[in-house]
């Protein structure tokens, strides 16, 4: 069985997956990416007080999203689609926004921001793209 932090990234890679159109999810940062869009779900924090009380916990998510390696108008225009709210089958907001539970796999989320509009390095690679960060409460049982 999958730990509770590992059901949540892997829970929120496949909330994205399944509605953003020929996606690639990695449940890890890879040392490169081929393959466009990229979502690559990383927990970024967790609160610890809530932890050590034992039923619950809350923490943020990091969703890096690659659009491709080039930084051209059509990659730049793609971007934006995919930080759009309301595109269908584009939009990494508009799947987070569908399902805020991940499947299930927290209590509720919700998009604080988008940060890192642009040029990013992941491993040794460049890429373009953004990262969306989503807080999450979980219930432990």
């Amino acid at each position: 069985m999958a730990t509770n932090i590992r059901a949540i990234v892997i829970g929120v890679g496949s909330a994205i997956g399944t509605r953003v159109t020929n996606s690639q999810v990695y449940d890890y940062p890879p040392d490169s990416v081929n393959q466009f869009p990229a979502i690559i779900p990383t927990l970024e924090s967790m609160d610890m007080s809530m932890v050590q009380a034992g039923n619950a916990f809350e923490g943020t998510l990091r969703i890096i999203c690659l659009v491709e390696k080039a930084e051209t108008r059509e990659a730049w225009l793609r971007m934006y689609d995919m930080m759009d709210t309301t595109g269908s089958g584009t939009s990494v907001l508009a799947a987070i926004k569908a399902d805020p539970t991940f499947g299930t796999s927290v209590d509720s989320s919700f998009i604080a921001g988008v940060q890192n509009i642009g040029a990013k390095t992941v491993g040794d690679h460049q890429y373009i793209g953004f990262d969306v960060m989503v807080p999450f409460v979980r219930t432990v049982t």
